[in-house]
């Protein structure tokens, strides 16, 4: 059996997204991650050149504490995050969209348990999300941004 870590732990929220982030076979709109080059075309557009929306899935640590203390590998650990789902649409298509994919995106994670069927006694517990005022996307004024975030707990036994 694999062993369960931080990294996977990662790699576990944006299968979770990308898993869910779906109308039917289709993703609701393009994903790109933090440190990964975009599919062409780059920006997304539709069939006429239209900009289209996207979102950026960033998630991040801020600690990790031991909280529970064993034997080896009977101590637990805990590492607090926030998911970041930052939603892009084209300026002048108003916020509604924008909005409502952020609304969407923090109810993938909301109140969720995952990333358990690794190593028992380790797993991702997501909280409640919330949604910022939105601003702008880019220094260039193209796009309007509104973002999704989301606290998680990774809990690791080891």
């Amino acid at each position: 059996m694999m062993a369960a870590d931080w990294a996977g732990a990662i790699v576990a929220i944006k299968a979770l997204f990308a898993s869910t982030w779906v109308i039917g076979p289709d993703p609701r709109t393009r994903i790109v991650e933090v440190n990964k080059n975009p599919e062409d075309p780059w920006p997304p557009k539709d069939a006429q050149g239209n900009l289209q929306a996207y979102v950026l899935i960033a998630p991040e640590g801020a600690s990790a504490d031991r909280i529970a203390f064993g034997t080896p590998g009977n101590q637990t650990y805990l590492y607090p995050g926030l998911i970041h789902v930052h939603v892009f649409v084209p300026v002048g298509q108003g916020t509604d969209q924008a909005f409502a994919l952020a609304v969407a995106a923090g109810e993938i994670f909301r109140n969720q348990k995952f990333y358990d069927d690794v190593t028992p006694a380790c797993y991702v517990r997501s909280w409640t999300p919330r949604v910022d005022g939105g601003g702008p996307g880019d220094d260039d004024g193209v796009w309007f941004r509104v973002t999704a975030t989301i606290p998680f707990e990774y809990w690791h036994r080891g």
